[in-house]
């Protein structure tokens, strides 16, 4: 199985291979790359690279609440793509993983340069209110608190999506949820860019790659954000999923599948 490793954690990961446009897709907070089962058919067009998260499926979770933060996160793409030898691609996110995706975007100008576009689906782009991102981050410790006991199970099932496995998650998701899930003004990442923890919320319009947002019908706390999303990043595309709910690359797999194809066939140069 194949592994990039980074500050030795090892972060696993699946590359379809192949000379196709490439799709880096990021799943959310407590799923794998399983998640994106139902799009591996697009891998007779497109190159797919997923992965699991660190603390996260077969990825190592570490014990160290130091080994976690977005830098971490941002680092561990990173070290995905280049394992991969990739130099760009267009990012997939789900959730969190979509966040991410933007986060990674807005961090560097060498890691603007890797992302072709963006497709992100049930995601959210931060607080700009530091009261509202608060809130967000009592939830993430409520959250960190639950997992380290419970594990997957601390959440709805309608919100766990696909997983290898429970092995090691009490540690990992506990980890991943205090300092990766929440959006925390102190994280090593966060606190160097523009306007701290509120960068993705205050910056999208500094988004200039072609970008879709998809959310479903039915992820209804999701609306608001991809609305803002797709007016605030110039050229962005909104397509509601109908009865999608917040894990719609699973529950509605064709759907998504189809409105990915017809987004990176708009991008590609027509056959003569």
């Amino acid at each position: 199985m194949p592994f990039a490793t980074r500050d030795g954690v090892k972060i696993y990961y699946e590359d379809s291979g192949g000379s196709g446009p490439v799709l880096f897709m990021t799943h959310g907070f407590s799923g794998t790359g399983e998640t994106w089962d139902a799009q591996l058919e697009l891998s007779n067009e497109f190159r797919i690279i997923r992965w699991d998260m660190r603390g996260h499926g077969r990825s190592d979770s570490p014990d160290a609440a130091e080994l976690y933060s977005k830098q971490h996160q941002l680092q561990d793409m990173e070290s995905v793509l280049d394992d991969c030898g990739v130099a760009s691609a267009t990012f997939v996110g789900h959730s969190m993983g979509g966040f991410d995706s933007l986060l990674f975007l807005l961090s560097s100008p060498s890691r603007a340069a890797r992302v072709q576009a963006l497709v992100l689906i049930s995601t959210g782009p931060g607080f700009a209110k530091a009261e509202s991102r608060q809130r967000w981050n009592s939830r993430a410790e409520v959250l960190a608190a639950d997992f380290a006991v419970k594990g997957r199970s601390a959440l709805p099932k309608a919100d766990r999506g696909k997983s290898h496995s429970d092995r090691g998650v009490q540690v990992g998701l506990a980890n991943s949820a205090k300092y990766i899930f929440a959006q925390l003004e102190e994280d090593p990442l966060l606190s160097t860019m523009p306007h701290g923890a509120a960068s993705v919320a205050l910056r999208l319009d500094e988004v200039k790659v072609p970008t879709l947002v998809l959310v479903g019908e039915q992820d209804k706390s999701f609306h608001a954000a991809a609305q803002m999303m797709a007016k605030k990043v110039a050229g962005a595309k909104l397509v509601l999923i109908p009865g999608g709910g917040h894990m719609v690359q699973e529950s509605h797999g064709a759907a998504v599948t189809a409105a990915l194809r017809q987004f990176c066939a708009l991008r590609q140069p027509s056959k003569l």
